[in-house]
């Protein structure tokens, strides 16, 4: 008869209670991504770019390599996420704020699910469904979930990833390593190199418990073909259409240098890292530090349930690592931190016993999810009023003209107008001028003092975006001496500063 430590809870049978928890967890996962969802404007370039490229798609079939308006192929990121937004889209044939967000918020709640199974399946149903749940409220995790940018489909895909590797590793069944590499292949389809990141997950741990031969347990033949065939034709593909600009504006660029080189240490490199960590875990971060203490006080003769445990230690080391190491730092890009430490989290609750633990921490959950609910609706106020774009919209509801931008963002010009506005310097929109060409212009009013004297145009409107004030240009009658004839005709007058 096997004893204790020799049974591997992942073949005991499931109770049918786990499926009532199951439900729960569903449940309360769209109810609580539900709250909210495509009630805060998509107001920044980067949150634009994406929805922006769907359209494209939608309007130029430019499914393989989509433009953005200024007519260039996007090469930066892989296109898996501007799919995803074009097909949620297409039944009305249009991307809006709700379609732009939705793969974002469905992915959310696969990460929740699939962060329920894995505690489940590497320790109980209790520790998978307070891990789920904790991870379900996290500040990163409902902010993402309300994006239309790819994070969280690299994370749905990398915790998939890891997700295959728990059963290859503690169930002993090595063909979910097919699995394993070809969910990278998505999260690398989905973010380019940073969606490599299980691999380097499976490598660190596999090298700590079985030291350099652990290596050979990570070969799969299938699995690294199924990669190769998801994540490498893009890169050849814009490879042979970008070139050099692809070459060395996104591969050297974007890909690496972007991310591991740094000019300095400072007091702030050392420091950002820790604090976009403990911004993106919110507000559970003050429980993962009783989590990671027990980890590493563990004892006993139950090895494979130590390991267990390391294997979420070294998913979170790993992830803070290579996110650390970043020479761009951004809150979202510690997003994959949510679900290992919202692990360890549940796995320490299932390890205490005072009996009111269910009961204390149901209370404070419902209070996470009340006061988030506050703020959100709070915030998203205050987020949405950033950006007036009443004005600017009325005056091209009556024009076909070409509308050009210069120091406001154009992407969010663009998909909050639903009309191609491309940036512009000021050589190129003199050109046009000079071609006569019926344009409109614009131009932050930090940047209203620099339009020269020659441009002949004048102030029609202002309003803002992303909190920018700008004013809207037209061209108007020069008469001899490059001056206006219109009445308002130095548009300096009307600056705002």
């Amino acid at each position: 008869m096997a004893t204790k430590a020799q049974v591997d809870p992942a073949n005991v049978p499931e109770p049918p209670k786990s499926w009532r928890q199951l439900l729960l967890v569903a449940v309360l996962t769209f109810t609580v991504l539900g709250v909210n969802f495509g009630a805060r404007h998509l107001i920044t370039n980067d949150d634009t770019r994406f929805p922006v490229l769907a359209r494209d798609v939608l309007a130029k079939g430019h499914w393989l390599l989509p433009e953005l308006p200024d007519g260039y192929p996007h090469l930066v990121k892989p296109p898996l996420v501007v799919w995803l937004i074009a097909l949620t889209s297409w039944p009305t044939g249009a991307v809006s704020v709700r379609t732009a967000v939705l793969p974002s918020t469905l992915e959310a709640a696969g990460v929740i699910l699939l962060t329920y199974w894995i505690g489940r399946r590497l320790f109980a149903p209790a520790a998978g469904v307070v891990a789920s749940l904790t991870a379900l409220t996290t500040v990163g995790m409902y902010s993402m979930s309300q994006s239309s940018m790819p994070d969280m489909t690299q994370l749905f895909a990398m915790t998939a990833a890891l997700g295959a590797f728990t059963v290859a590793e503690f169930s002993g069944t090595r063909s979910a390593l097919v699995a394993f590499y070809a969910l990278t292949g998505v999260a690398a389809l989905a973010k380019g190199a940073a969606g490599l990141v299980p691999l380097a997950i499976g490598l660190v741990y596999s090298i700590t418990r079985y030291g350099v031969t652990g290596v050979r347990r990570l070969v799969s033949v299938p699995g690294l073909l199924v990669l190769i065939v998801l994540a490498v034709p893009w890169w050849i593909v814009s490879a042979v259409v970008g070139r050099q600009r692809f070459v060395h504006g996104v591969v050297a660029n974007d890909q690496l240098l972007y991310y591991f080189h740094r000019s300095g240490l400072t007091w702030r490199t050392v420091t950002e890292p820790f604090g976009h960590a403990l911004a993106a875990l919110l507000p559970w971060c003050v429980l993962l530090p009783f989590a990671i203490h027990r980890a590493t006080r563990q004892s006993g003769s139950d090895t494979e349930a130590r390991w267990r445990v390391r294997f979420l230690l070294v998913w979170l080391v790993t992830v803070f690592i290579l996110m650390a190491a970043s020479a761009q730092q951004r809150e979202r890009y510690y997003l994959p931190l949510v679900p290992p430490a919202a692990l360890m989290i549940g796995w320490w609750y299932s390890t205490l016993t005072w009996r009111h633990r269910a009961r204390a921490f149901a209370g404070a959950w419902l209070v996470v999810v009340a006061a988030g609910a506050i703020v959100g609706h709070t915030y998203t106020q205050r987020y949405n009023a950033a950006t007036d774009l009443d004005a600017l919209r009325s005056i091209l509801s009556r024009t076909s003209g070409a509308v050009y931008a210069y120091d406001v963002p154009e992407l969010v010009l663009s998909f909050n107008l639903d009309r191609s506005i491309a940036a512009a310097d000021y050589g190129y929109l003199e050109r046009r001028l000079r071609q006569g060409e019926p344009m409109y212009l614009v131009i932050s009013d930090r940047a209203l003092p620099s339009v020269p004297d020659a441009f002949c145009m004048h102030a029609v409107a202002t309003g803002m975006a992303t909190g920018r004030k700008f004013t809207v240009l037209a061209p108007g009658a020069c008469a001899a001496g490059g001056r206006s004839d219109e009445t308002n005709t130095n548009p300096r007058s009307d600056s705002r500063q």
